[in-house]
Parts: C-alpha cells; sequence; structure tokens
C-alpha cells in the first residue's frame, strides 16, 4: 500500500513538472521554411511563408503567443508578401534566457533578425506586445519599415492595467498553462476567452502557451510596453492601427494618441476583442490590403 502511495505521488510530480521547452523542436508546417537567425546574442526562431522577390511582411507576436498564431491572415496574404513569422525570446522554439525580456531587449531582437536576413524596408506587423515591439522599432528606426500595422497595440486603458502588480499572478498563470494538456487549453478558449474562432486559430492559441516561459511577463517591468503619446510621433512609417472595439471614451482616447503620428491612422473594430484578426478576419484582412493598397505596397 505504502509502495503505491509513494509511487502515485511521483507520478503527480512528474506528471506536472514543467516541460523542457528549451529542447524541444519545430515541427514543419506545410511548405514554409522553418528555420532560426543569432540576433541580439540569442537564437530567434521563424517560419518563412511567403515567396522570395516579393515584398517583405514581418508579424510579430502578442505576449505568451508564437508565430504561427499568425498562419490564418498570413495564409491569405503569402502570395502577394514574402512572409515571415517569428517567436520573439522565451517564446515558441526560440532561445529562453532568463533575461531581460524589456521592450527595448525585443526592438533590438528584431532588428538583429532583420539584418540577419538581409531584409530592406519590410513591412512590419505587430499584435499586442508585438505591436508595441513594432512601433517601438519603427520610432528608433524611422527608415527601415516600409509601413507599420498594429493590431490592438497597448493604448490607454490597457496600459493602466498592465503594471507590475499582476506580474506574479500572470506569471504563476503562465506557468500553470505550460503543463496542461492542449486539448484542456483548447476547451477554455473555447469556452471561456475566445467563442467564435476557427478550431486551427484554438490549436495553435493551446500550443502556444505550452512553450513560453513564465519570465517573458518580466517586459512589465521599468517601461512596459512603451508610451504610445511618446512612441508615435517618431514613426514617419505610414502606420495603420486596428483597435478592438470598446467605449467611446477610450474610443477618443485612441484616436487623441493616434493623431499623434505623422502620417498614420487608427480604425477601431465593431464586435472585435483583442485578437481582430480572429474575431473579424475578414475585417482584418480587408483593412489592412485597403492600407497597403493606398500606400503601393
Amino acid at each position: 500500500m505504502r509502495l503505491h502511495y509513494w509511487l502515485a505521488v511521483l507520478t503527480f510530480f512528474a506528471a506536472c513538472r514543467k516541460p523542457d521547452v528549451s529542447t524541444v523542436k519545430p515541427l514543419p508546417y506545410r511548405y514554409w521554411e522553418s528555420n532560426s537567425v543569432r540576433s541580439n546574442g540569442l537564437r530567434l526562431h521563424y517560419w518563412r511563408a511567403g515567396k522570395r522577390g516579393k515584398p517583405v511582411m514581418i508579424m510579430a507576436h502578442g505576449i505568451t503567443d508564437y508565430g504561427l498564431n499568425w498562419a490564418d491572415l498570413a495564409a491569405e496574404f503569402e502570395n502577394d508578401y514574402d512572409i515571415i513569422l517569428y517567436d520573439a525570446r522565451g517564446h515558441g522554439f526560440s532561445e529562453k534566457p532568463e533575461g531581460p525580456y524589456s521592450l527595448e531587449a525585443h526592438m533590438q531582437d528584431l532588428v538583429g533578425l532583420i539584418r540577419a536576413l538581409d531584409i530592406q524596408k519590410p513591412i512590419l506587423v505587430g499584435h499586442s506586445m508585438g505591436g508595441s515591439v513594432v512601433a517601438f522599432t519603427a520610432a528608433s528606426y524611422p527608415d527601415l519599415p516600409a509601413a507599420v500595422i498594429l493590431e490592438d497595440p497597448p493604448m490607454e486603458e490597457m496600459l493602466e492595467r498592465l503594471t507590475v502588480d499582476i506580474i506574479p499572478d500572470w506569471k504563476n498563470q503562465v506557468a500553470t498553462n505550460a503543463v496542461t494538456s492542449k486539448a484542456k487549453l483548447m476547451e477554455r478558449a473555447r469556452k471561456e476567452y475566445h467563442p467564435g474562432w476557427t478550431a486551427f486559430a484554438y490549436d495553435h492559441w493551446a500550443e502556444s502557451k505550452r512553450l513560453v516561459v513564465p519570465n517573458v511577463i518580466d517586459i512589465l517591468i521599468g517601461g512596459g510596453f512603451g508610451n504610445p503619446r511618446e512612441i508615435f510621433p517618431k514613426i514617419m512609417a505610414p502606420t495603420l492601427i486596428l483597435k478592438a472595439d470598446t467605449e467611446e471614451e477610450f474610443r477618443r482616447r485612441h484616436m487623441d494618441a493616434a493623431a499623434l503620428l505623422p502620417n498614420g491612422r487608427l480604425v477601431h473594430v465593431e464586435g472585435a476583442g483583442h485578437l481582430i484578426r480572429n474575431d473579424r478576419p475578414e475585417v482584418m484582412e480587408k483593412e489592412m490590403r485597403k492600407f497597403l493598397s493606398e500606400h503601393s505596397l
């Protein structure tokens, strides 16, 4: 009886032990290239979905996500653009150092990726944290991008919630998700967080949660996601911001901040939550194509 008890205890802890995500190898996705580069002192993994010789479009994902969370949208654009979906440090199949996970570090990672792949004038697309990274990159290197597209980047009311006080609880949630079955994560997303998505979107949302380390939440320390009202005036490239649906007060505040862009506009997408490309995919694609066409990209 005692032996059975201790075997059960050991089995429980083995099941709960956090997997060593640093040793997980990315599986091929469709015919897309899966590769890595050294950037800013670490290894960054990416998928390259587009056609060589086309304008390059680089997509930066949100916090705790990974590159393939963009795959549904990327598939709509891959005939016209050379698309690169990369995993940020600490996420997906990229290297996972103890730190730093600052906005500055993420920005230098993206710049290093662009330089390592010898890309000229990419279109930079970013969601949430990736939107902050893309905006900060475009502001710090104004001649680098051909255009900037931001999907629900942290602004106004979102930044007011993203403070250092939430770090411990958020890290615990990241650690818990990493040892939760994919099926359970998908079911939770379907019922509690993101109803109405495609099965593909649920699958890769859940997969990304099992491949991220809690220290990515340390981006909230120091400057956090940055202040759009300081960053936007420095972005010289044409810029499109797509924001989730929200109350009129916050719509006004978003528009006030976006008015600081030298060459940009902001569109609120009715009925969309934080992941606009999954909630209202047809609107996301339409607005992107309209914007790219306006700027001959």
